[in-house]
């Protein structure tokens, strides 16, 4: 009962005090206000032997006694927390991520100042080009090659970089590591033979299920990049930029029809050992694509056909 006794006594005590602060502040022109009054806009939630909750508009004060004295918290009420609840429950996912800046990690890394990735990874098709010439029509007849051949150009970009220079991320510098390959697939049965004077064209003995040029240079991109929105769903990225390298290695690869023989010869072939060009990508939600423009000929020069290449295709691993 003497506990009972002191928790009906601090329910009244911070009932005076209320209707106190209540007389003096709130209303110090009305005098004629009763503790019923007072009650009646102070809610008493709960009364028990140690505990006594007060609700306070839309806050809950809990005022719990025990061995170690009195301790007094302060929350929403519950009618608050059951309102946010069903809100949050109605609420569709994409509209509740906009308004409460809800995004995956990969969108917050973008609004961050400088970020390296690990790999990146590029792939497509490489045609020849020359001048306002496309395809075979760019390049002697024997070096013929399949059209749109869906890896004939792949590119691994290691450590790729990006650093924000304005906007947070919306103006940014990108760059990385990269290998490219292109494979040259010929249609005919060509064999390439490097020369001390430039690249000869010999016929094999034998017709040719796969006859291929495969090139890899290394290479370093630096691009600038757009942003319109950084971290958002709606964000659009364009990069923009050139790069240059250097030939690492080359080799051709033979396949008959007949016995399925396989023959590949190492060599440089009398190509270009430095390639530069132009490189543009862009980034839309699902669409990720790219597009580079070899300003560099793909022989050195007076070695072989005047011709350059063109690559485009989609960015498997975001770059």
């Amino acid at each position: 009962m003497k506990q009972l006794s002191n928790s009906l006594y601090m329910k009244y005590l911070v009932l005076t005090l209320a209707f106190v602060s209540f007389h003096f502040v709130a209303t110090a022109q009305d005098e004629s206000k009763t503790v019923k009054e007072i009650e009646e806009r102070y809610e008493i939630d709960e009364v028990t032997s140690d505990t006594t909750k007060i609700t306070i508009k839309t806050k809950t004060v809990t005022i719990i006694k025990d061995e170690d004295g009195r301790h007094i918290s302060i929350e929403d009420s519950k009618e608050v927390l059951d309102e946010a609840k069903k809100e949050f429950e109605e609420r569709e996912e994409e509209e509740w991520d906009e308004k409460f800046d809800y995004q995956p990690k990969e969108r917050v890394d973008e609004r961050k100042s400088s970020q390296v990735g690990g790999l990146a990874l590029d792939l497509g098709f490489a045609h020849f080009i020359n001048g306002n010439t496309f395809g075979n029509n760019a390049v002697n007849p024997e070096l013929a090659i399949k059209d749109f051949r869906l890896g004939s150009h792949v590119a691994l970009h290691v450590l790729p970089t990006r650093v924000s220079i304005a906007g947070k991320g919306k103006v940014n510098i990108k760059t990385a590591i990269s290998v490219d390959w292109n494979n040259y697939y010929f249609t005919s049965n060509v064999t390439l033979i490097e020369g001390d004077e430039g690249i000869e064209f010999g016929q094999a003995e034998e017709n040719l299920s796969k006859n291929k040029l495969t090139t890899r240079y290394a290479q370093i991109p630096l691009l600038l990049n757009f942003n319109t929105a950084p971290g958002q769903k709606n964000n659009v990225s364009f990069s923009v930029g050139g790069y240059g390298g250097l030939l690492w290695s080359a080799h051709t690869k033979q396949v008959t029809e007949e016995g399925k023989k396989k023959t590949k010869n190492k060599g440089n072939y009398n190509l270009n050992p430095i390639r530069y060009g132009l490189t543009a990508r862009l980034d839309f939600r699902w669409l990720d694509i790219y597009v580079n423009y070899n300003l560099s000929e793909v022989f050195a020069q007076n070695e072989g056909p005047t011709t350059q290449t063109f690559e485009a295709g989609i960015n498997v691993i975001d770059f």
